[in-house]
Parts: structure tokens; sequence; C-alpha cells
């Protein structure tokens, strides 16, 4: 546990959280934040279904009026208001299902071989909408990446627009407006493209070295200069010509040369999940937190769904302690994410 005197470093570290957690009623809300035992975090990730079990089993997300009541009770047993977000693409990825009662939802690709911006306004608008009504305040769409690699586990799930960059990038405005118009926080994935990629990073570490174009950077390029994305989330793929040494998310070279220097991005950075095998199977957690830290990740995205931890808040405040005792990091990196974080959460009415 933090020292009291450090009350300042222990929000800033509390705001760099999102975890996942296990239940699905308000009394499951209450005991998992009793579990923290006085620790804060900056938000939650909800899934339908638990992933560490065979076959999976229900997770957070079972009907309309359960999940709200869910989300209402999260908020509440917040010391500063959470995001609370979620998988929310269309198609495969859905954790809204229309199995559970909420509204049935196209795929991203569906849309894109419609390539009609009014379609697409109306596919953003329904999924935003049904966010909003249910306490959602973050969707971790759209997907970005550029339909490159025929066997690419994104592709084949319908999750990609188009195999053309510049047709991503308008219809990928129009979705993120109609998000932030509903105070729900689009979040764009994954930085810097992973539509050419042959391997899956659940699995383990995916080299884009030989596939990879700098193309995929266009749509990023494109909403950053509309100034309309405000949220970035990374990818675990590993490209020796971008960083000979590290995966994109735990690159400064990626994150704070390229994305932020040379684009130009000013938003919140989020990292894809640290838990997939990407990460985990090559790195410790310490490693993890302090080149996350230092490349530039604004939010640990720990999805708690690959595996369950149910320590990972704790070890995480340790960790950043450690790391600032050593001089490995520094207070001022923790206080300008900090400040992103409660910037973009003031955009939407959460602070």
């Amino acid at each position: 546990m933090m020292r009291s005197k450090d009350k300042d470093i222990e929000s800033m570290i509390g705001q760099k959280i999102m975890t996942g957690f296990k239940g699905t009623s308000p009394e499951d809300a209450k005991s998992f934040f009793h579990s923290l035992k006085g620790l804060t975090i900056g938000g939650v990730i909800l899934y339908d279904q638990n992933v560490t079990t065979n076959p999976p089993s229900p997770h957070n997300i079972r009907s309309p009026q359960q999940v709200e009541s869910l989300n209402a009770t999260l908020q509440s047993c917040a010391e500063t208001p959470l995001f609370i977000g979620v998988d929310q693409e269309g198609g495969e990825v859905n954790r809204l299902k229309a199995e559970y009662g909420f509204p049935n939802s196209r795929s991203w690709s569906d849309i894109g071989k419609l390539g009609n911006e009014v379609e697409t306004t109306l596919h953003g608008k329904e999924i935003a909408s049904s966010l909003a009504d249910h306490g959602f305040n973050m969707n971790f769409a759209p997907v970005l990446d550029v339909a490159i690699h025929p066997e690419n586990i994104i592709v084949q799930k319908g999750r990609c627009f188009s195999n053309h960059p510049n047709d991503i990038a308008p219809h990928a405005q129009l979705f993120n407006n109609t998000h932030l118009e509903k105070n729900i926080i689009p979040v764009c994935k994954h930085f810097p493209g992973q539509g050419s990629a042959s391997g899956d990073t659940h699995e383990g570490l995916v080299d884009v070295s030989e596939t990879w174009t700098e193309s995929e950077l266009i749509p990023y390029q494109y909403l950053i200069d509309q100034n309309c994305i405000p949220a970035i989330m990374t990818s675990h793929l590993f490209h020796h010509g971008l960083d000979p040494k590290y995966p994109a998310t735990l690159s400064a070279n990626i994150l704070n040369n390229l994305l932020r220097q040379e684009m130009g991005f000013n938003g919140v950075i989020i990292s894809d999940d640290p838990q997939m095998g990407a990460i985990a199977d090559h790195y410790d957690l310490k490693t993890v937190i302090q080149l996350m830290i230092n490349a530039g990740v604004d939010i640990f995205c720990f999805g708690n769904n690959l595996v369950y931890d149910p320590e990972i808040v704790p070890k995480v405040y340790t960790i950043i302690s450690e790391l600032l005792d050593e001089g490995l990091v520094k207070r001022d990196q923790l206080e300008v994410s900090f400040n992103r974080i409660m910037k973009l959460k003031s955009k939407i009415g959460l602070a």
C-alpha cells in the first residue's frame, strides 16, 4: 500500500489502470472494489464470456437491465468516475449480443462492403446509443487495420473495413463522431496497423517486418489531422524497421517518436492487453510496466480474461512505486499521462 503522503502518486497510478473483473451483479461490483482495499483504478473492461474456462462461461454481460445495474454500481463505488469499456465492434466482436436482448449489430467488414456513409453513420449511432443506454462510456472500436493479409485473424473475423486505407479513414471519422455525440470514447486500434500480420498476438510474438507498409498509418494520420481521434490502442506486433528490440506496445520509437512526435497525436494511448502471449510470454510484469511507461502508454488495459489475476491492481501499484524509487520511471511521466486521462474524462463529463 502507498504511504499517505504519496496520495497524489497513488491517484496518478490508479488512473493508469483499467482491468477486468469477475461478476455480473451489483454485489459482485461492490465485492470487487472491496478487494482493492482502498486502491483506486481508472477504468474497467467488461466481457460477455469468461475465456479462462473451457468451454467459456458467462462473465459480466448477461442482459440489458443486468449490465445497466452493474455499471451503475461500479460508478457508485469509484472514487473518480470510471471509464467503463467494452469491445463492441459489431459482428463477431460483439459483447452486447442480440441473444442477450441487445440490438443486433453488423460487422465492420459488412459496413465496409456497403461503403455508404449513411449506413456507416447509422451503424455507429446504433452501437453508441446502445452503449450509452447501458452505462458504458468507452468502446474499443473502430478497427483501423487495413485488410492486407488474407490469413490475418482480424481480417478473417470480419473486423477490417477495407483493404484501402483511404476508404477506412472517412468512415472511421463518422463512427468516431457518432460515439462522441453520445459521450462514448472511441478507441481506434491496433496501432501501427495489424492487418498485414499473419499471426495472432493473443498466442505469441507476431513479426510484420516483411509485410507491414507505411500506408497502414494513413487512417490514423487522417483522424489526427481531423482532430477526431481521442484515444488509440496499441498493437503487440514487432517490426524490426520501426523498433529493432521491442513490440509496439513497449516501444518508445513507435509510440513516442512516431505516433506522438511525427504524427502529432496528443490523445490517450491505451495498451492492448499485456496479458496476451506476445507480451506475457516474453517479459516479466515489472519490465512490461517500465517499458510501457517509458514508451508513453497512458492506460494499461489488463483484460484479466486470458488469465485471471485477482492481484493485478496491487501488483501494478507496487511495481510503479518500485520503479519510481529506483529512478527507472519519473513522476513527470505519470503526471503527463494523468493529465491526458483526466482531460479525456472531462470531454465526456466524467471529471
